[in-house]
């Protein structure tokens, strides 16, 4: 007889990183997938009901309100989302045993760093994206002990607009792109950070009840690039050669919301515990274009 596969709950499903995990844990697991329709983080009640009916041995959260300055804008929003939300899985997940894996972001980082960041690192956020996601990670740590937060920076993939679809979109109809290049961290691409996340919950699965790692953890593609340097890979991987780049500063942008100068984020204690380090970030853009543009 068939071992009965364990239950994931994966809420934020719909999203681009959201859609890469459930293709990619669906292959071992027993995913129940939710998008925000299905389950909305914010209401504690369906949320309780959701866990009560499923059970899940591990819960996935993907969901996230995620656009740094519709969050300044929306800072009631953004809290109810990025932190209320958290707290209410923590609570449900407490109830019925569930581990929990939540991601989180580098803008929880002042950027005033000039070295990748640490997990350890004094979290120090300049927008209110960036303190409703650290008010989430420190809710959850708070509630429950057997919890992974997973930190990552500049995502991009299949699903949704993300830099790398800005910058083709953009050279199909502007022949100069300014962009910024004094502004750095680290491109990750969901399949990517899907598959360490992959990873985390097989030596999870694989502990019996005994995991002892539970904690931080920062993952994105291997080194980091400004955004300057990053449209240059692009254009490149995509074989867009008319399109000339000029630099400018952050300060030349029109941001409603403060971001991070620099906040690459230092992946070793995520090396430390797979034996692996991610793939490097030019060849995960390259991927992605060849997968999607040629």
């Amino acid at each position: 007889m068939e071992k009965a596969k364990k239950i994931i709950l994966l809420l934020g499903a719909g999203g681009m990183l959201g859609a890469a995990l459930a293709e990619r844990l669906s292959r071992e697991y027993k995913v129940i997938a939710l998008g925000h329709i299905e389950c909305d983080i914010t209401d504690s009640k369906r949320l309780a009901r959701i866990f009560s009916r499923y059970r899940p041995w591990l819960t996935l959260n993907a969901a996230a309100m995620t656009n740094v300055d519709a969050c300044q804008e929306n800072p009631e929003n953004a809290r109810a989302v990025n932190a209320k939300g958290p707290y209410n899985i923590a609570k449900a997940a407490a109830k019925y045993n569930s581990i929990v894996i939540q991601i989180s972001t580098d803008y929880v980082f002042s950027g005033r760093k000039n070295r990748p960041y640490q997990e350890n690192d004094y979290a120090s956020p300049l927008n209110i994206y960036g303190k409703t996601k650290l008010e989430g990670e420190k809710l959850l740590r708070k509630t429950l002990k057997r919890h992974i937060i997973i930190r990552t920076s500049w995502l991009f993939g299949k699903g949704k607009d993300n830099f790398i679809n800005n910058i083709v979109k953009r050279s199909q109809k502007e022949k100069v792109l300014r962009i910024a290049s004094d502004k750095y961290s680290s491109p990750t691409y969901a399949l990517d950070l899907a598959r360490a996340i992959a990873k985390i919950i097989a030596l999870i699965n694989g502990c019996a009840g005994q995991y002892k790692s539970y904690g931080t953890y920062h993952i994105s593609n291997s080194g980091y690039c400004s955004w300057y340097e990053y449209a240059k890979v692009i254009l490149k991987s995509a074989k867009i050669t008319w399109v000339k780049l000029e630099p400018i500063k952050m300060s030349q942008i029109n941001f409603k919301a403060r971001r991070p100068v620099f906040s690459a984020l230092d992946t070793t204690k995520y090396l430390r515990l797979t034996g692996k380090p991610p793939r490097k970030w030019q060849t995960a853009v390259k991927d992605y274009i060849e997968r999607e543009y040629m």
